[in-house]
């Protein structure tokens, strides 16, 4: 039997085809000069960013929407500048492939002291071993394409960041070909403990006085969200997200309660969370961001809680049960008879503006609320925003660093959300410090045609911080934000201190169909009241 051969970029592109992946984003150097090429000719484009973090979070976003996601870089000084973006990805369970020119076999063979080279040329596999599910140097053209399949399936696996180098003059070298899709790892499933998990489930609801449903952000990543949609709607069942899968549950849906985060949402969620007879947890990560520094107080005793591996039902655990066989099992064993009468819809968010009166967080919450629509996806920075949206229901999605909490990720992501869902016109909200570290990528992301709107919540400095210990080291050097539209030369720009000026700006800003960059000054000292409870519980922890 004949081999038959292809290339790295050729197998490289066939794959992310399979995926539905039709582009990257990246920054090139010399080493990836080659590669970078090749995978263009083949029609894979690689999006410039203004830097490599930015491309990560670019990727990211993709990922989150799209299932798998591609940043590319040069070796070194690019592979470095990645990893805090691979580093959020893997805590946050993103898909994201770091595809890394690196220096060619033969230059290796003298040790030489080539440039963006550190310690060893394996410095930087090293590192991207700490920070990836599975790694590859594809030095074996006998081998490199199995390995390329090898690392995407652990990736898709896990649902974890991967990690693919590519030696330049190995590049159009010749490899041997495989056959076939990309070949997929078998999830353990046990059949029986999923049987009884089922029925264990189906009793405790049956019985069950008030049920609430928290989904997690496992539950998107999964691709599992029109289960959950089913089984609420059948039963009737409340539902809750967490910090981090704001919007894997439309959240104004009639049965959308909002963010439970412990004592960082409303009372009245908080209550409606924790006094039901039986919390229905699916994929929730119990990270202390979305249990609210830990302030969370739910009975193990009185849930279904399932994870990616596991399903435990008050004292009772079923091994080897994961959320994605569970949850169309448990929707299929409900589905029968009658959708139980859904409550009256939440009234849709307004906004009366007062008209000369400073802004506080808390107004310009409910005056971004009343302008999202179902056009619209959101991405929220960490910070105040990030509290702050606990109170803000979204159409559809949201995506935002949560647990990890790297700062600056909302406006490079824009560019990836924008390019793998154009039917949602991506809507940031980031706060001055956060846009002070990658504000520049507005004008990269416009360049590569995605129109966001951008509000800007300047509330002078590291807003989070101060409510639990102020001092200098939260003070920011102010910027003239609004001036940045010049700087790109492309879109517009407004800069509020009144309530007035905001509505004014924000009617304009969804109205227009270009880069759209809103200033929004608020008060010194204001602060959201999920950023005050917050704050009181976490100051007990610091």
């Amino acid at each position: 039997m004949n081999e038959q051969f292809t290339t790295i970029p050729e197998h490289l592109v066939r794959r992310f085809n399979e995926l539905s992946v039709e582009l990257g984003f990246g920054i090139v150097g010399d080493y990836a000069l080659r590669l970078f090429g090749e995978l263009d000719d083949l029609g894979f484009r690689i999006l410039v960013t203004a830097d490599e973090q930015g491309a990560g979070f670019a990727a990211d976003a993709y990922a989150r929407l799209r299932g798998f996601g591609v940043a590319a870089c040069t070796y070194g000084v690019g592979g470095l500048k990645l990893a805090n973006a691979v580093a959020n990805a893997w805590a946050e369970q993103v898909p994201m492939l770091v595809v890394s020119g690196s220096p060619g076999m033969a230059e290796r063979s003298s040790d030489a002291m080539l440039h963006h080279r550190v310690k060893g040329f394996d410095t930087q596999l090293r590192v991207y071993q700490d920070l990836t599910i599975a790694q590859a140097v594809l030095t074996d053209p006998r081998i490199a394409a199995s390995e390329i399949d090898r690392v995407i399936d652990a990736m898709l696996t896990a649902q974890r960041p991967g990690y693919i180098e590519v030696p330049r003059d190995l590049v159009d070298t010749p490899i041997v070909s495989v056959d076939g899709p990309i070949p997929r790892s078998t999830v353990t499933v046990d059949p029986e403990h999923l049987a009884a998990a089922v029925a264990d489930a189906v009793s405790a609801l049956a019985h069950a006085g008030t049920t609430v449903i928290q989904a997690g952000v496992l539950v998107a990543r999964r691709g599992l969200g029109d289960h959950l949609k089913g089984i609420a709607e059948h039963l009737g069942l409340p539902v809750a997200t967490s910090a981090l899968s704001k919007g894997v549950f439309p959240e104004r849906h009639p049965l959308a309660i909002g963010v439970y985060q412990g004592a960082v949402s409303p009372t009245a969620v908080v209550q409606r969370v924790e006094s039901a007879d039986l919390l229905v947890r699916l994929g929730v990560l119990p990270t202390d961001m979305n249990l609210g520094a830990f302030t969370s107080n739910l009975d193990p005793g009185h849930m279904i809680d399932c994870t990616d591996d596991d399903v435990t039902i008050g004292p009772r655990t079923y091994r080897n049960v994961p959320l994605s066989a569970f949850l169309p099992a448990l929707h299929e064993a409900v589905s029968a008879g009658k959708d139980a009468p859904l409550p009256p819809a939440h009234h849709e968010p307004t906004f009366t503006p007062d008209a000369d009166a400073e802004i506080h967080v808390e107004r310009l919450i409910h005056a971004v609320a009343a302008h999202l629509d179902a056009r619209h996806g959101f991405l929220i920075d960490p910070g105040d925003c990030l509290f702050a949206s606990v109170e803000l229901p979204v159409p559809a999605w949201s995506l935002a660093s949560a647990y990890y909490a790297t700062m600056g990720y909302a406006v490079p992501a824009s560019l990836g959300a924008g390019k793998a869902d154009p039917g949602h016109r991506p809507v940031v909200l980031t706060g001055d410090g956060s846009f002070a570290m990658t504000g520049l990528e507005a004008g990269w992301v416009a360049f590569n045609g995605v129109f966001p709107i951008i509000i800007v919540m300047d509330n002078n400095g590291y807003g989070t911080q101060r409510p639990m210990r102020d001092g200098p080291f939260n003070d920011i050097a102010p910027l003239a934000i609004s001036r940045l539209v010049d700087v790109f030369g492309t879109g517009r720009s407004w800069r509020v201190t009144t309530e007035g000026e905001l509505e004014t700006a924000l009617t304009e800003a969804f109205a227009s169909d270009g880069l759209a960059l809103v200033h929004v000054v608020v008060r010194k000292g204001s602060t959201s009241p999920a950023l005050a409870r917050f704050a009181e519980a976490l100051g007990k922890r610091v």
